[in-house]
C-alpha cells in the first residue's frame, strides 16, 4: 500500500505527500495571512436560481432550474471543492428535468461548520435536502469521487428518495482506495499546524494547479484559468479547511462494502479509461458487489470529468437517465 501512494501521491483527494514535506512547503510562505478569497461570477449559469435549504446539520446552497423529474447532481470531495465541478454538465439537463446542484455542507458557498460531518451527518443533510425541494419525490443522483460513496450511503437508508444512481469516478467505494497516507492522516489532528498548512499550501493556487494535472484533468493541458481560479477561490473560504481535515482524519469513512449489495436502485458506473489512475481491476470488483451495475468506459478524463470533457459526460449521463429502470422483483 505505501509504495501505491508512493506511485500515485495523487490519488484519493490528491494530496499525497508527507506530513514533513507538507508542513516544508507552507512555511515557505512564512506566517503571512491568507487573504480571503472572493467568489467568482462564474459558478453557476445565469439561469439558475441559488437557493438556501435548512438542514438538520446547518444550510445547504444549491443552484437550481427546470421542470419535470428530480436530478440531483453532487460533487466530490478536494480542496474547493463545490458544484462548479458539475457547471458545464448540469445546465444541459434543464430541459426535461428539476435540477438541483447543491454544496456539501463545508464546502463551496453551503456553511462551513467547525466541526466536520461525517458520513451519517452528510446523509441527514442530504436527505433533509431532497424532503424539502422534491416533497418525497423520488430522484435519480449523478454522483462523482467520494460524493458517489455518500450517494449510496443516502440510497440504502432512504430508497423511497433515491430511484437510479450515475456514478462518475467512485474511487471511495473501492476499500483499497480510501486509506489516507500516513503523514496526512496524522497532521489533520495537530490543532493549528493542520490550519496553518491547510491555508499556506492546500488552499494556494500552486497545490491546486499540480492537482488538476496530476489527479483532476486527463489531459493537462485542458486545464483553463478560471477552474483553478474557483477552486482556488472555495479552498480559501474562511472554515473552508474544516470538511476537508474531517475527511482526512475518516471522518466521511464508512462500511461501503456491506452497503453496495443493499442497494436496490439502478446503478451506472462510469469510469475513465486511465488504467494507471483508474485500475480496471477497481471497478471489476465494484461491479461485482454491486447487484445491478452498469460499467461504462468514460473516456480519458481524470477525477472532475464533468469540468474536462463536459460534452462527453452529458452524453454518457443522458443516455444512462433514458434507460428503463428495471423495479425490483419485476421479471
Amino acid at each position: 500500500m505505501l509504495d501505491f501512494w508512493k506511485k500515485k501521491p495523487a490519488l484519493g483527494v490528491g494530496l499525497g505527500v508527507g506530513l514533513l514535506g507538507a508542513v516544508a512547503l507552507a512555511l515557505r510562505y512564512g506566517m503571512q495571512r491568507v487573504a480571503r478569497q472572493p467568489l467568482p461570477d462564474n459558478i453557476s449559469p445565469a439561469i439558475f436560481a441559488t437557493r438556501v435549504c435548512q438542514t438538520t446539520h446547518g444550510e445547504i446552497i444549491y443552484h437550481t432550474s427546470g421542470a419535470g423529474e428530480l436530478l440531483v447532481f453532487l460533487h466530490g470531495i478536494y480542496p474547493g471543492a463545490s458544484s462548479f465541478e458539475w457547471s458545464r454538465v448540469y445546465p444541459q439537463f434543464a430541459v426535461g428535468y428539476e435540477v438541483v446542484a447543491p454544496d456539501l455542507i463545508g464546502f463551496g458557498e453551503s456553511e462551513r461548520p467547525r466541526r466536520g460531518l461525517d458520513a451519517d451527518d452528510h446523509v441527514r443533510a442530504l436527505a433533509d435536502l431532497l424532503f424539502t425541494i422534491g416533497q418525497g419525490r423520488p430522484t435519480a443522483i449523478v454522483a462523482s469521487g467520494f460524493g458517489a460513496s455518500l450517494a449510496v450511503k443516502l440510497a440504502v437508508q432512504h430508497p423511497d428518495l433515491v430511484q437510479r444512481l450515475v456514478l462518475y469516478a467512485p474511487l471511495g467505494l473501492d476499500a483499497s482506495m480510501r486509506r489516507m497516507p500516513l503523514g496526512l492522516s496524522t497532521l489533520s489532528r495537530l490543532p493549528s499546524i493542520n490550519r496553518f498548512v491547510y491555508r499556506n499550501y492546500f488552499a494556494r493556487r500552486p497545490f491546486i494547479r499540480s492537482w488538476l494535472a496530476r489527479f483532476g484533468f486527463g489531459d493537462p493541458a485542458l486545464i483553463s484559468d478560471d477552474v483553478v481560479e474557483v477552486l482556488t477561490s472555495f479552498a480559501g473560504q474562511y472554515g473552508a479547511e474544516h470538511a476537508l481535515l474531517a475527511f482526512l482524519r475518516g471522518q466521511l469513512l464508512y462500511d461501503v462494502k456491506t452497503q453496495l449489495g443493499r442497494l436496490t436502485q439502478p446503478v451506472s458506473v462510469l469510469w475513465p479509461d486511465l488504467p494507471d489512475r483508474f485500475p480496471p481491476a477497481q471497478v471489476e470488483r465494484l461491479s461485482r458487489f454491486i447487484p445491478n451495475c452498469r460499467v461504462v468506459l468514460a473516456g480519458r478524463t481524470g477525477a472532475l470529468g464533468g469540468l474536462e470533457a463536459p460534452e462527453m459526460l452529458h452524453r454518457l449521463v443522458d443516455e444512462e437517465l433514458l434507460r428503463p429502470v428495471q423495479l425490483p422483483g419485476a421479471a
